[in-house]
């Protein structure tokens, strides 16, 4: 049975046929990653400084003459502030306003993704475009015709450009093409309504290269490069650069607060007045309280009880009783029971304050009878 199967399934394979497709899928490696790696190589090996980085250009560098960034990247009024402050003073900021995004895919097709981003614009970008007196119009072709190269002009020179975007641009209800591109303030601000002219794909087509050269030939100042792909907007840095004064004296007032109302390691003292003072005996009771509680008052009577001996081997040499019991001699001489006197010397804890007032009774006694 399994090779009757076997003979089935081999005459049914040498009837079948196979065909090999080709399916063109984009760049690999960096150029995948970077849709613009072969426009800032071209400007690198033309003698310009390419000086990309992650996120955000640093504006405040001399070298930086040119900045190519997408609309998309635009989204925050601090970024578009920054930008066209830079402009004003001598940069050269080209914007593209679709397909931009460094995401996109040149050899799919356009996606949800794709028309919300190129739908998406901010009011501040608006702002600076009504400033310079230009407007942004939606194209659209009734024939349906296939889009062909156009020629346009970017300051008096002519260049053939495939353009496929769906916005157009005019100046004070005028028409001015694809690209606009004018001096502003000491700098100038170029915008193009498609950025697939300098992409991977397509800069070498057309003069899509000899275009983005151009623009980099018209920067005042620089010949430094960027091209933004992304960026991220930190709040935190953008507050501490345009209100570090406002948000200093907001930490030196929270900082106050927290020292006058953090609980301290312990209770305040209760304020007492001055006029009050205490009496000789208030002082002798706290200071003989204090003694008692912390060993008996063994502290005071230790240095009473060496006095009394050494006073007492010096009474037995003086009067020739080399050999006698000094307990015994001094409590002859203090008219006290030799038991009494050993104990008032030797005992170490009294019980409570009656026997310690007896031991120091008879302590006094024996310091006032030995000279």
């Amino acid at each position: 049975m399994i090779r009757l199967l076997a003979g089935i399934l081999a005459l049914l394979l040498v009837a079948c046929d196979y065909v090999e497709t080709t399916r063109e899928v984009g760049h690999k490696g960096k150029a995948r990653v970077n849709p613009y790696l072969a426009a800032e190589r071209m400007l690198e090996e033309l003698g310009y400084e390419n000086l990309d980085k992650p996120g955000w250009p640093d504006l405040e560098d001399a070298e930086l003459g040119l900045v190519v960034v997408p609309a998309s990247v635009l989204s925050a009024e601090g970024y578009v502030r920054a930008l066209e402050e830079w402009v004003e003073w001598g940069g050269h900021a080209v914007i593209l306003l679709e397909h931009g995004e460094a995401y996109l895919n040149d050899w799919g097709d356009v996606s949800w993704r794709d028309l919300w981003v190129e739908a998406e614009q901010s009011e501040a970008l608006d702002d600076w475009f009504e400033r310079v007196g230009l407007s942004i119009e939606s194209e659209t072709d009734p024939s349906g015709a296939a889009k062909t190269a156009e020629a346009v002009q970017v300051d008096g020179y002519g260049y053939e450009v495939w353009i496929e975007g769906k916005s157009g641009l005019s100046q004070g209800g005028k028409p001015v093409g694809p690209i606009y591109s004018e001096e502003f303030g000491d700098g100038r601000l170029t915008v193009m309504t498609d950025a697939r002219p300098f992409r991977n794909r397509y800069i070498g087509d057309y003069d899509h290269a000899e275009l983005l050269y151009d623009l980099a030939e018209l920067a005042p100042y620089g010949y430094g490069f960027c091209f933004v792909r992304n960026a991220s907007l930190s709040f935190w840095k953008l507050l501490w650069d345009r209100g570090w004064p406002a948000v200093s004296a907001l930490l030196l007032l929270v900082g106050f607060w927290l020292w006058k109302n953090l609980p301290r390691f312990g209770p305040l003292d209760s304020l007492e007045s001055g006029g009050t003072l205490r009496a000789y005996d208030h002082h002798l009771e706290a200071l003989g309280d204090f003694h008692w509680r912390l060993d008996r008052g063994q502290g005071l009577l230790r240095p009473l009880r060496e006095s009394l001996l050494e006073r007492g081997h010096r009474l037995a040499l003086a009067s020739g009783q080399r050999e006698a019991d000094v307990f015994q001699l001094m409590a002859d001489r203090a008219g006290i029971s030799r038991e009494r006197a050993e104990r008032a010397m030797t005992f170490e804890r009294a019980r409570d304050t009656g026997s310690f007032t007896r031991l120091v009774a008879d302590l006094q006694a024996l310091h006032l009878s030995i000279p």
